[in-house]
Protein backbone atom coordinates (compact mmCIF):
# COMPACT_ATOMS: atom_id res chain seq x y z
CA UNK A 1 0.00 0.00 0.00
CA UNK A 2 2.71 2.11 1.06
CA UNK A 3 4.23 1.48 -2.66
CA UNK A 4 1.30 2.62 -4.35
CA UNK A 5 1.16 5.81 -2.42
CA UNK A 6 4.23 6.60 -3.28
CA UNK A 7 4.16 6.01 -6.88
CA UNK A 8 1.08 8.50 -6.94
CA UNK A 9 2.70 11.51 -5.39
CA UNK A 10 5.52 10.90 -7.57
CA UNK A 11 3.75 11.24 -10.87
CA UNK A 12 1.45 13.64 -9.34
CA UNK A 13 4.52 16.21 -8.99
CA UNK A 14 6.04 15.42 -12.86
CA UNK A 15 3.20 16.66 -14.07
CA UNK A 16 4.06 20.48 -12.45
CA UNK A 17 6.69 22.29 -14.19
CA UNK A 18 9.27 23.89 -11.48
CA UNK A 19 8.77 27.45 -10.50
CA UNK A 20 10.14 30.04 -11.86
CA UNK A 21 10.98 32.94 -9.51
CA UNK A 22 10.82 36.03 -11.53
CA UNK A 23 13.11 39.09 -10.73
CA UNK A 24 12.23 43.00 -9.93
CA UNK A 25 12.84 44.92 -13.82
CA UNK A 26 16.51 46.64 -14.04
CA UNK A 27 16.42 50.55 -13.76
CA UNK A 28 16.97 51.55 -17.48
CA UNK A 29 20.39 53.60 -17.33
CA UNK A 30 19.21 56.79 -18.31
CA UNK A 31 15.40 56.98 -17.87
CA UNK A 32 15.37 61.18 -18.33
CA UNK A 33 16.08 59.81 -22.25
CA UNK A 34 12.53 58.10 -22.78
CA UNK A 35 9.23 60.13 -22.25
CA UNK A 36 6.57 57.94 -19.87
CA UNK A 37 3.68 55.94 -20.79
CA UNK A 38 1.68 59.50 -20.41
CA UNK A 39 3.87 61.17 -22.37
CA UNK A 40 4.34 58.86 -24.86
CA UNK A 41 0.59 57.88 -25.23
CA UNK A 42 -0.40 61.97 -25.26
CA UNK A 43 2.07 62.58 -28.27
CA UNK A 44 0.36 60.17 -30.96
CA UNK A 45 -2.76 62.53 -30.52
CA UNK A 46 -3.38 66.10 -30.71
CA UNK A 47 -4.29 68.31 -27.20
CA UNK A 48 -8.38 66.67 -25.96
CA UNK A 49 -10.71 69.23 -26.84
CA UNK A 50 -13.09 68.52 -24.30
CA UNK A 51 -12.17 67.15 -20.37
CA UNK A 52 -13.65 65.05 -18.75
CA UNK A 53 -16.31 62.98 -19.23
CA UNK A 54 -19.66 63.12 -17.54
CA UNK A 55 -19.26 60.54 -15.74
CA UNK A 56 -16.70 62.26 -13.30
CA UNK A 57 -19.79 64.33 -12.17
CA UNK A 58 -20.62 62.69 -8.75
CA UNK A 59 -24.46 62.07 -8.13
CA UNK A 60 -26.62 61.91 -5.53
CA UNK A 61 -27.05 58.09 -4.07
CA UNK A 62 -30.28 56.88 -5.03
CA UNK A 63 -33.27 56.80 -2.53
CA UNK A 64 -34.27 53.38 -1.57
CA UNK A 65 -37.86 52.06 -2.39
CA UNK A 66 -40.12 51.62 0.15
CA UNK A 67 -41.64 48.46 1.72
CA UNK A 68 -45.03 48.97 -0.98
CA UNK A 69 -42.94 49.42 -3.59
CA UNK A 70 -40.28 46.18 -3.16
CA UNK A 71 -40.65 43.32 -5.24
CA UNK A 72 -42.50 40.30 -3.95
CA UNK A 73 -39.84 37.18 -3.38
CA UNK A 74 -41.54 35.57 -5.33
CA UNK A 75 -40.87 37.38 -8.70
CA UNK A 76 -38.02 36.81 -10.12
CA UNK A 77 -37.45 39.98 -11.51
CA UNK A 78 -34.94 42.87 -10.40
CA UNK A 79 -36.52 46.49 -9.90
CA UNK A 80 -35.52 48.56 -12.89
CA UNK A 81 -32.90 50.84 -11.55
CA UNK A 82 -33.68 54.29 -11.49
CA UNK A 83 -31.83 57.24 -13.86
CA UNK A 84 -29.68 58.97 -12.40
CA UNK A 85 -29.70 62.60 -12.84
CA UNK A 86 -26.33 64.90 -13.47
CA UNK A 87 -26.42 67.60 -10.82
CA UNK A 88 -26.94 71.05 -12.39
CA UNK A 89 -25.52 74.00 -11.53
CA UNK A 90 -26.99 76.87 -9.57
CA UNK A 91 -27.56 79.72 -11.85
CA UNK A 92 -28.12 83.00 -9.43
CA UNK A 93 -28.28 85.87 -12.28
CA UNK A 94 -28.81 85.92 -16.50
CA UNK A 95 -25.30 84.15 -16.86
CA UNK A 96 -25.49 80.62 -16.59
CA UNK A 97 -22.30 78.34 -14.99
CA UNK A 98 -22.50 76.82 -18.50
CA UNK A 99 -21.94 79.90 -20.12
CA UNK A 100 -18.56 79.62 -19.06
CA UNK A 101 -15.07 77.68 -18.63
CA UNK A 102 -12.93 77.79 -15.96
CA UNK A 103 -9.59 77.35 -17.13
CA UNK A 104 -7.01 75.37 -14.07
CA UNK A 105 -3.68 75.69 -14.05
CA UNK A 106 -1.46 73.55 -12.06
CA UNK A 107 2.56 71.78 -11.94
CA UNK A 108 3.89 68.86 -12.05
CA UNK A 109 5.68 69.15 -8.92
CA UNK A 110 2.42 70.51 -7.09
CA UNK A 111 -0.14 69.01 -8.88
CA UNK A 112 -0.83 66.06 -5.81
CA UNK A 113 -0.88 68.38 -3.49
CA UNK A 114 -2.88 71.33 -4.65
CA UNK A 115 -5.18 69.77 -6.73
CA UNK A 116 -7.68 66.72 -5.03
CA UNK A 117 -9.21 69.76 -2.53
CA UNK A 118 -10.30 71.65 -5.70
CA UNK A 119 -11.99 68.32 -7.11
CA UNK A 120 -14.51 68.84 -4.15
CA UNK A 121 -14.82 72.74 -4.02
CA UNK A 122 -14.07 74.46 -7.00
CA UNK A 123 -15.24 71.70 -9.18
CA UNK A 124 -18.07 71.17 -7.43
CA UNK A 125 -21.06 70.33 -10.09
CA UNK A 126 -23.06 72.77 -8.16
CA UNK A 127 -21.07 75.29 -9.49
CA UNK A 128 -19.69 74.30 -12.81
CA UNK A 129 -20.26 72.09 -15.45
CA UNK A 130 -17.22 69.24 -15.35
CA UNK A 131 -17.37 69.32 -19.16
CA UNK A 132 -16.82 73.26 -18.54
CA UNK A 133 -13.34 72.49 -16.51
CA UNK A 134 -10.28 72.21 -19.05
CA UNK A 135 -7.13 71.41 -16.24
CA UNK A 136 -3.67 71.79 -17.66
CA UNK A 137 0.01 70.93 -16.34
CA UNK A 138 3.46 70.07 -17.32
CA UNK A 139 2.79 66.38 -17.12
CA UNK A 140 0.01 64.75 -17.91
CA UNK A 141 -2.22 62.80 -15.42
CA UNK A 142 -5.35 60.80 -14.90
CA UNK A 143 -7.66 61.62 -11.68
CA UNK A 144 -10.67 58.96 -12.14
CA UNK A 145 -12.39 60.39 -15.04
CA UNK A 146 -10.77 64.09 -14.73
CA UNK A 147 -7.37 63.93 -17.25
CA UNK A 148 -4.60 66.63 -16.66
CA UNK A 149 -3.89 68.11 -20.12
CA UNK A 150 0.07 68.65 -20.55
CA UNK A 151 0.07 72.08 -22.17
CA UNK A 152 3.72 71.66 -22.98
CA UNK A 153 3.22 68.55 -25.03
CA UNK A 154 3.52 70.18 -28.14
CA UNK A 155 6.16 72.41 -28.01
CA UNK A 156 8.58 73.13 -30.85
CA UNK A 157 11.74 71.12 -30.81
CA UNK A 158 14.34 74.34 -30.37
CA UNK A 159 11.72 75.01 -27.32
CA UNK A 160 12.19 71.73 -26.05
CA UNK A 161 16.18 71.96 -26.07
CA UNK A 162 16.08 75.10 -24.19
CA UNK A 163 17.67 75.21 -20.30
CA UNK A 164 14.55 76.13 -18.74
CA UNK A 165 12.76 72.83 -20.45
CA UNK A 166 15.22 70.47 -18.12
CA UNK A 167 12.56 69.90 -15.35
CA UNK A 168 10.36 68.90 -18.22
CA UNK A 169 12.69 66.64 -19.76
CA UNK A 170 13.58 65.07 -16.37
CA UNK A 171 9.65 64.40 -14.92
CA UNK A 172 9.45 61.41 -16.68
CA UNK A 173 12.19 60.15 -14.74
CA UNK A 174 11.00 61.21 -11.58
CA UNK A 175 8.06 59.78 -12.14
CA UNK A 176 9.47 56.24 -13.12
CA UNK A 177 11.73 56.22 -10.30
CA UNK A 178 8.59 56.93 -7.53
CA UNK A 179 10.25 59.56 -6.12
CA UNK A 180 6.68 60.91 -5.19
CA UNK A 181 6.17 57.52 -3.14
CA UNK A 182 5.44 58.17 0.57
CA UNK A 183 6.22 55.24 2.92
CA UNK A 184 6.16 54.59 6.71
CA UNK A 185 8.86 56.89 8.62
CA UNK A 186 9.67 57.92 5.15
CA UNK A 187 9.53 61.93 4.08
CA UNK A 188 7.72 61.77 1.12
CA UNK A 189 5.54 63.98 -1.59
CA UNK A 190 8.93 64.91 -3.82
CA UNK A 191 9.41 68.38 -4.88
CA UNK A 192 10.20 67.09 -8.63
CA UNK A 193 12.36 68.56 -10.86
CA UNK A 194 14.35 71.60 -9.65
CA UNK A 195 13.38 74.82 -11.46
CA UNK A 196 9.93 73.62 -12.58
CA UNK A 197 8.89 76.96 -12.09
CA UNK A 198 10.59 78.09 -15.23
CA UNK A 199 8.21 76.15 -17.25
CA UNK A 200 5.41 78.28 -16.21
CA UNK A 201 5.79 81.14 -18.40
CA UNK A 202 5.50 78.85 -21.32
CA UNK A 203 2.02 77.59 -20.56
CA UNK A 204 -0.22 80.90 -20.94
CA UNK A 205 0.05 81.28 -24.33
CA UNK A 206 -0.85 77.12 -25.68
CA UNK A 207 -2.93 77.49 -22.77
CA UNK A 208 -5.50 80.02 -24.09
CA UNK A 209 -4.99 79.14 -27.59
CA UNK A 210 -5.90 75.32 -26.49
CA UNK A 211 -8.91 76.75 -24.68
CA UNK A 212 -10.68 78.76 -26.89
CA UNK A 213 -10.47 76.12 -29.78
CA UNK A 214 -11.85 73.06 -27.77
CA UNK A 215 -14.77 75.17 -26.12
CA UNK A 216 -15.72 77.72 -28.94
CA UNK A 217 -19.21 78.35 -27.73
CA UNK A 218 -18.00 79.74 -24.01
CA UNK A 219 -19.06 83.43 -23.71
CA UNK A 220 -16.01 83.72 -20.81
CA UNK A 221 -12.84 81.78 -20.38
CA UNK A 222 -12.02 81.97 -16.35
CA UNK A 223 -8.29 81.71 -15.37
CA UNK A 224 -7.52 79.98 -11.79
CA UNK A 225 -4.45 78.60 -10.81
CA UNK A 226 -4.03 75.81 -8.12
CA UNK A 227 -3.19 78.25 -4.74
CA UNK A 228 -6.05 80.45 -5.89
CA UNK A 229 -9.77 80.28 -4.77
CA UNK A 230 -12.29 81.88 -7.46
CA UNK A 231 -15.32 83.10 -5.77
CA UNK A 232 -17.41 82.04 -9.05
CA UNK A 233 -20.91 82.83 -7.93
CA UNK A 234 -20.03 86.60 -7.07
CA UNK A 235 -18.10 86.21 -10.44
CA UNK A 236 -20.93 85.28 -12.38
CA UNK A 237 -23.39 88.03 -11.03
CA UNK A 238 -20.33 90.51 -12.23
CA UNK A 239 -19.76 89.12 -15.94
CA UNK A 240 -23.38 89.57 -16.47
CA UNK A 241 -22.98 93.48 -16.89
CA UNK A 242 -20.24 92.81 -19.91
CA UNK A 243 -21.09 91.85 -23.64
CA UNK A 244 -18.81 88.68 -24.16
CA UNK A 245 -19.13 89.49 -27.79
CA UNK A 246 -16.76 92.55 -26.78
CA UNK A 247 -13.07 92.42 -25.62
CA UNK A 248 -12.85 92.15 -22.36
CA UNK A 249 -9.58 90.96 -20.49
CA UNK A 250 -9.60 92.32 -16.99
CA UNK A 251 -8.23 90.84 -13.13
CA UNK A 252 -5.79 91.48 -10.90
CA UNK A 253 -3.58 94.52 -12.07
CA UNK A 254 0.17 94.18 -12.55
CA UNK A 255 2.63 95.96 -14.92
CA UNK A 256 6.01 95.04 -16.12
CA UNK A 257 7.98 96.26 -19.11
CA UNK A 258 5.34 99.35 -19.58
CA UNK A 259 2.37 96.30 -19.84
CA UNK A 260 -0.36 96.52 -17.98
CA UNK A 261 -1.85 92.83 -17.27
CA UNK A 262 -4.12 90.50 -15.31
CA UNK A 263 -2.01 88.93 -12.52
CA UNK A 264 -2.13 85.32 -12.88
CA UNK A 265 -2.35 83.99 -9.68
CA UNK A 266 -5.40 86.56 -8.65
CA UNK A 267 -7.18 84.83 -12.01
CA UNK A 268 -8.32 86.79 -14.62
CA UNK A 269 -11.11 86.46 -17.25
CA UNK A 270 -11.18 86.64 -20.98
CA UNK A 271 -14.21 86.77 -23.04
CA UNK A 272 -14.98 85.10 -25.91
CA UNK A 273 -14.81 88.37 -28.29
CA UNK A 274 -11.09 88.99 -26.91
CA UNK A 275 -10.50 85.97 -27.86
CA UNK A 276 -11.82 86.25 -31.50
CA UNK A 277 -9.81 89.25 -31.96
CA UNK A 278 -6.59 87.83 -30.91
CA UNK A 279 -6.04 84.16 -30.86
CA UNK A 280 -8.97 83.53 -33.31
CA UNK A 281 -6.94 85.47 -36.17
CA UNK A 282 -3.66 83.49 -35.59
CA UNK A 283 -3.09 80.05 -36.92
CA UNK A 284 -0.17 79.51 -33.87
CA UNK A 285 -0.17 82.15 -31.42
CA UNK A 286 2.45 80.44 -29.48
CA UNK A 287 4.92 79.86 -32.23
CA UNK A 288 4.27 83.68 -33.16
CA UNK A 289 5.31 84.78 -29.40
CA UNK A 290 8.23 82.29 -28.93
CA UNK A 291 10.98 84.66 -29.11
CA UNK A 292 9.02 87.26 -26.77
CA UNK A 293 8.46 84.28 -24.13
CA UNK A 294 11.75 83.32 -23.87
CA UNK A 295 13.46 86.80 -23.59
CA UNK A 296 10.63 87.35 -20.48
CA UNK A 297 10.23 85.61 -17.15
CA UNK A 298 5.71 86.00 -16.57
CA UNK A 299 3.44 84.41 -18.50
CA UNK A 300 0.89 86.53 -17.53
CA UNK A 301 2.64 89.29 -18.80
CA UNK A 302 3.47 87.74 -21.85
CA UNK A 303 -0.53 87.16 -22.26
CA UNK A 304 -0.81 90.66 -21.48
CA UNK A 305 1.38 91.76 -24.00
CA UNK A 306 -0.37 90.16 -26.66
CA UNK A 307 -3.37 91.64 -25.83
CA UNK A 308 -2.37 94.99 -25.89
CA UNK A 309 -0.69 93.81 -29.34
CA UNK A 310 -4.50 92.81 -30.77
CA UNK A 311 -5.93 96.07 -29.14
CA UNK A 312 -7.23 94.80 -26.14
CA UNK A 313 -6.60 96.96 -22.92
CA UNK A 314 -6.27 95.23 -19.53
CA UNK A 315 -9.63 96.72 -17.18
CA UNK A 316 -13.43 96.91 -17.50
CA UNK A 317 -13.94 100.30 -19.39
CA UNK A 318 -12.36 99.33 -22.60
CA UNK A 319 -10.12 102.90 -22.02
CA UNK A 320 -6.78 103.08 -20.43
CA UNK A 321 -6.05 100.22 -18.41
CA UNK A 322 -6.94 100.98 -14.77
CA UNK A 323 -6.96 99.21 -11.33
CA UNK A 324 -10.29 97.44 -9.98
CA UNK A 325 -10.64 95.89 -6.89
CA UNK A 326 -11.42 92.37 -6.17
CA UNK A 327 -9.39 89.86 -7.62
CA UNK A 328 -6.37 89.67 -4.94
CA UNK A 329 -3.42 88.55 -5.13
CA UNK A 330 -3.10 87.73 -2.10
CA UNK A 331 -4.24 85.15 1.02
CA UNK A 332 -7.22 86.50 2.60
CA UNK A 333 -5.04 86.66 6.09
CA UNK A 334 -2.29 88.42 4.63
CA UNK A 335 -4.56 91.04 2.31
CA UNK A 336 -5.79 94.58 2.93
CA UNK A 337 -9.56 95.18 3.87
CA UNK A 338 -9.63 98.99 3.45
CA UNK A 339 -12.44 101.80 3.65
CA UNK A 340 -11.72 102.20 -0.36
CA UNK A 341 -13.02 98.70 -1.26
CA UNK A 342 -15.03 97.63 1.73
CA UNK A 343 -18.59 97.97 -0.46
CA UNK A 344 -16.79 96.55 -3.91
CA UNK A 345 -17.57 92.52 -4.68
CA UNK A 346 -14.86 89.80 -3.54
CA UNK A 347 -13.53 87.72 -6.86
CA UNK A 348 -10.69 85.89 -5.48
CA UNK A 349 -7.86 85.28 -3.32
CA UNK A 350 -4.28 83.64 -4.30
CA UNK A 351 -1.80 81.63 -2.14
CA UNK A 352 -4.47 79.51 -0.68
CA UNK A 353 -3.40 76.39 1.26
CA UNK A 354 -5.83 73.20 1.01
CA UNK A 355 -7.55 74.52 4.20
CA UNK A 356 -8.21 77.97 2.61
CA UNK A 357 -9.41 76.76 0.15
CA UNK A 358 -11.96 74.54 1.91
CA UNK A 359 -12.36 77.52 4.38
CA UNK A 360 -13.50 80.01 1.60
CA UNK A 361 -15.41 77.15 0.00
CA UNK A 362 -17.74 76.54 3.12
CA UNK A 363 -18.32 80.52 3.11
CA UNK A 364 -19.48 80.82 -0.50
CA UNK A 365 -21.49 77.84 0.29
CA UNK A 366 -23.02 79.49 3.11
CA UNK A 367 -23.80 82.99 1.55
CA UNK A 368 -27.67 83.48 0.22
CA UNK A 369 -27.02 84.70 -3.30
CA UNK A 370 -30.83 84.77 -3.92
CA UNK A 371 -31.73 86.97 -1.10
CA UNK A 372 -28.29 88.98 -0.71
CA UNK A 373 -26.50 89.07 -4.31
CA UNK A 374 -23.15 89.67 -4.16
CA UNK A 375 -20.79 89.53 -0.99
CA UNK A 376 -18.66 92.33 -0.63
CA UNK A 377 -15.11 92.49 1.16
CA UNK A 378 -17.21 94.16 4.65
CA UNK A 379 -19.50 90.56 4.43
CA UNK A 380 -16.39 88.33 4.18
CA UNK A 381 -14.03 90.76 6.29
CA UNK A 382 -17.03 89.92 9.36
CA UNK A 383 -17.40 85.93 8.73
CA UNK A 384 -13.46 85.06 7.65
CA UNK A 385 -11.46 88.04 9.33
CA UNK A 386 -12.85 89.61 12.16
CA UNK A 387 -13.98 86.46 14.24
CA UNK A 388 -9.76 86.27 15.29
CA UNK A 389 -9.15 89.08 16.03
CA UNK A 390 -8.62 90.26 19.34
CA UNK A 391 -7.77 93.62 21.30
CA UNK A 392 -3.99 92.37 21.84
CA UNK A 393 -2.39 89.10 21.22
CA UNK A 394 1.15 88.77 22.01
CA UNK A 395 3.48 86.84 18.93
CA UNK A 396 1.80 88.51 16.49
CA UNK A 397 2.08 90.78 13.54
CA UNK A 398 -0.46 92.17 11.58
CA UNK A 399 1.70 94.40 9.62
CA UNK A 400 0.89 97.41 10.64
CA UNK A 401 2.89 100.37 8.54
CA UNK A 402 1.09 103.25 7.85
CA UNK A 403 2.79 105.05 10.98
CA UNK A 404 6.51 103.77 12.02
CA UNK A 405 7.00 105.52 15.94
CA UNK A 406 10.77 104.45 16.83
CA UNK A 407 13.35 105.59 19.75
CA UNK A 408 15.36 106.85 17.13
CA UNK A 409 13.16 108.81 14.99
CA UNK A 410 10.69 110.31 17.63
CA UNK A 411 12.15 113.73 17.81
CA UNK A 412 10.79 114.27 14.07
CA UNK A 413 7.52 112.77 14.25
CA UNK A 414 4.33 114.97 13.59
CA UNK A 415 0.97 113.59 14.91
CA UNK A 416 -1.92 113.41 13.05
CA UNK A 417 -4.42 115.84 13.18
CA UNK A 418 -6.34 115.94 16.96
CA UNK A 419 -3.40 113.65 18.86
CA UNK A 420 -2.01 115.61 21.19
CA UNK A 421 2.27 114.76 20.80
CA UNK A 422 2.73 113.82 24.09
CA UNK A 423 0.77 110.83 23.60
CA UNK A 424 1.89 110.16 20.11
CA UNK A 425 6.15 110.66 21.12
CA UNK A 426 5.51 107.86 24.16
CA UNK A 427 4.09 105.47 21.82
CA UNK A 428 7.89 103.59 21.03
CA UNK A 429 7.94 103.10 25.18
CA UNK A 430 5.36 100.55 26.08
CA UNK A 431 2.51 97.56 24.36
CA UNK A 432 0.22 99.86 26.34
CA UNK A 433 1.63 103.15 24.76
CA UNK A 434 1.41 101.74 21.42
CA UNK A 435 -2.12 100.95 21.65
CA UNK A 436 -3.15 104.53 23.78
CA UNK A 437 -1.81 105.97 20.31
CA UNK A 438 -4.00 104.31 17.99
CA UNK A 439 -7.03 104.72 19.89
CA UNK A 440 -6.10 108.65 20.12
CA UNK A 441 -5.57 108.72 15.96
CA UNK A 442 -9.27 108.33 15.20
CA UNK A 443 -8.18 106.69 11.82
CA UNK A 444 -6.00 103.40 13.30
CA UNK A 445 -7.93 100.04 13.34
CA UNK A 446 -4.62 98.03 14.37
CA UNK A 447 -1.48 98.62 15.77
CA UNK A 448 1.59 96.45 16.39
CA UNK A 449 4.41 96.99 19.27
CA UNK A 450 7.93 95.05 18.81
CA UNK A 451 10.84 96.40 21.41
CA UNK A 452 10.90 100.35 21.08
CA UNK A 453 9.18 100.26 17.53
CA UNK A 454 5.32 101.12 17.41
CA UNK A 455 3.42 100.62 14.26
CA UNK A 456 -0.14 101.82 12.92
CA UNK A 457 -2.12 101.50 10.28
CA UNK A 458 -5.91 102.94 9.06
CA UNK A 459 -6.38 99.34 7.19
CA UNK A 460 -7.38 95.92 8.05
CA UNK A 461 -5.52 92.75 7.87
CA UNK A 462 -5.16 89.67 10.26
CA UNK A 463 -1.36 88.70 9.43
CA UNK A 464 0.11 85.79 11.39
CA UNK A 465 1.78 84.59 14.34
CA UNK A 466 4.29 82.32 15.90
CA UNK A 467 2.69 79.40 18.07
CA UNK A 468 3.89 77.65 21.23
CA UNK A 469 7.02 75.58 20.39
CA UNK A 470 7.92 77.52 17.85
CA UNK A 471 11.59 77.79 17.29
CA UNK A 472 11.61 81.62 16.96
CA UNK A 473 9.89 82.07 20.09
CA UNK A 474 13.29 81.06 21.39
CA UNK A 475 15.30 83.56 19.29
CA UNK A 476 13.58 86.50 19.09
CA UNK A 477 11.33 88.93 21.77
CA UNK A 478 7.97 88.99 21.70
CA UNK A 479 5.38 91.28 18.97
CA UNK A 480 2.27 92.27 19.92
CA UNK A 481 -0.24 93.35 17.98
CA UNK A 482 -4.29 94.83 18.61
CA UNK A 483 -6.61 95.69 16.74
CA UNK A 484 -9.93 98.48 16.82
CA UNK A 485 -12.65 95.83 14.12
CA UNK A 486 -15.74 98.31 15.93
CA UNK A 487 -14.29 100.93 14.15
CA UNK A 488 -15.13 99.26 11.17
CA UNK A 489 -18.86 100.15 11.73
CA UNK A 490 -18.16 103.84 10.22
CA UNK A 491 -17.43 102.39 7.29
CA UNK A 492 -21.22 102.37 5.58
CA UNK A 493 -22.39 100.69 2.18
CA UNK A 494 -25.25 102.48 0.37
CA UNK A 495 -26.92 98.38 0.57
Amino acid sequence: MIFVLFLFFYHLDLEHDDPVIKGLPDLPQDLSSRQSPLREESKQQPLPSAQPSPSAVPVAPLVPASEDQKPSTHQQEKPKPKQQQKPQPKQYGELSPDDVVLLFKTGASVLWRRLPIHLSTSFEPSRIPADNILIYSDYPETIGSWQVIDVLENSTETVLKTDNYEPYRQQPDYEARQVYAEMANVEGDGNGPAGGWKLDKYKFLPLIQHAGRAKPDAKWYIYIEDDGYIFLPNLLLHLEKFSWQEPWYFGGLAWKHGDYFAHGGAGFVLSRGAWEQSFGLEEDMVAKYADFTEAHGCGDHVLGHVMQDYGINFGQTHGKSEYSWGFNPEPHWGGWFRRASWCFPLYSWHHTHSKDVARLYNFEQSWDFEKKGQFRYRDFFKAMVEPYMRRRVEWWDNQSSRYELRSDNIADAQPPEGVSKQVWNSAWKSVDACEAACVAWEGCVQWTFYEDQCRMDENFMLGMGIPVGDLRRQTSLPRTSGWLPQRAEKWVCDA
